[in-house]
């Protein structure tokens, strides 16, 4: 029977590796510090298999053919992708272990359940994976790794109830898991953002924007525009610190690009356990609240469901501007009491 002995969630900021130095040294600090904390919770858990709620940046899958749930089967999937090494200044290519067996375990028991899940073989990880293994820095080479992909960028995306349900479902499967497998729970992503990728609400369609002009054609048909634009995710990197500075989205349109507020208030009823709340979120609350890029709290909400809406421990929130991001870190701490209802005993 597999033994859940970790579960953690964090932000995956592409800029607190693309370009860290555009952030307060002090916060850049603290989110390093955190992260490293989330990384020495799984180092200390040893699991054998982590269970990653994560959403694609269009590395694998386009609004051609987007599927809202699907799970990965190989023996290695990699990262970064390659139009990502530039823009998130990693130099070399991770080769991370698949576990193909525990897989289709997992994709058998989703399947009977009644989650309709697409199947994938190897698929390229982007900031949604990397940002978060570079800074925690875990000491764990062989851990395996089943992507868990939600489909949070192009509409219609599943009911927060039903990314809930997901994630007591992934529980079951991980529960189910023969001999002694220890499974740690992941997600990443959110908190609120408008990040630089074509939104049909938020951008318009079709965009004015030259550049998310450019970005809803790299959506919508995948990679043979980076024949064309082969430095796409560099002018993406460069938009964005752009945005940052001029507090703009799409650029030359005033928008604010954290919700400071509405984080905070997810991350309280978050990390209190609240399923109820947690499962009547709206797509439409969410866009207007926390951006296109908001709607990553999906994974968080799934992460909830597979911790049974059981209460959490803040470590940190932050809104850096800089990084387009409002920046979270939390950790279930299994097997500790977490003291406060809403992570009060973290730091903030």
């Amino acid at each position: 029977m597999g033994k859940v002995v970790a579960a953690i969630g964090l932000s995956h900021a592409p800029g607190a590796i693309g370009f860290p130095e555009t952030a307060k040294p002090e916060d850049r600090e603290s989110t390093e510090a955190a992260t490293l904390a989330l990384g020495k919770t799984l180092t200390d858990a040893k699991p054998d298999v982590i269970f990653a709620f994560l959403d694609d940046h269009f590395e694998n899958f386009y609004r051609n053919h987007m599927p809202t749930i699907a799970v990965s089967i190989a023996e290695q999937h990699v990262g970064p992708a390659d139009q990502w090494m530039e823009p998130l200044h990693i130099h070399e290519k991770t080769y991370f272990p698949g576990s193909p067996e525990t897989a289709e375990h997992l994709i058998k028991s989703l399947v009977e359940q009644g989650f309709d899940v697409s199947r994938t073989g190897p698929v390229e990880y982007g900031n949604n994976l990397l940002m978060p293994w570079v800074l925690m820095k875990a000491e764990l080479p062989n851990v395996a790794i089943v992507p868990i992909f939600l489909n949070v960028f192009t509409p219609p995306l599943m009911k927060y109830s039903r990314a809930y349900a997901l994630g007591e479902a992934c529980r079951k499967a991980a529960e189910s898991l023969p001999g002694d497998t220890r499974v740690a729970f992941m997600c990443t992503g959110g908190l609120s953002h408008w990040p630089p990728y074509w939104n049909p609400y938020q951008a318009g369609d079709p965009p004015k924007d030259d550049f998310l002009k450019l970005m809803k054609e790299y959506q919508t048909v995948g990679k043979s525009i980076l024949k064309r634009v082969p430095d796409l995710f560099v002018q993406f990197d460069d938009y964005e610190i752009e945005m940052a500075a001029k507090n703009e989205y799409p650029l030359n349109s005033k928008h604010p690009l954290v919700n400071a507020e509405w984080d905070q208030k997810f991350m309280d009823r978050f990390c209190a356990g609240d399923s109820k709340w947690l499962k009547e979120l709206t797509y439409e609350e969410v866009e207007e609240e926390a951006g296109h890029g908001g709607h990553e709290v999906l994974n968080w909400v799934a992460l909830s469901g597979a911790m049974g809406g059981s209460k959490a421990k803040l470590l940190l929130y932050l809104p850096v501007i800089e990084w387009i991001c409002g920046m979270t870190y939390v950790d279930f701490q299994v097997g500790n009491d977490v003291n406060g209802a809403n992570g009060s005993n973290g730091v903030h």
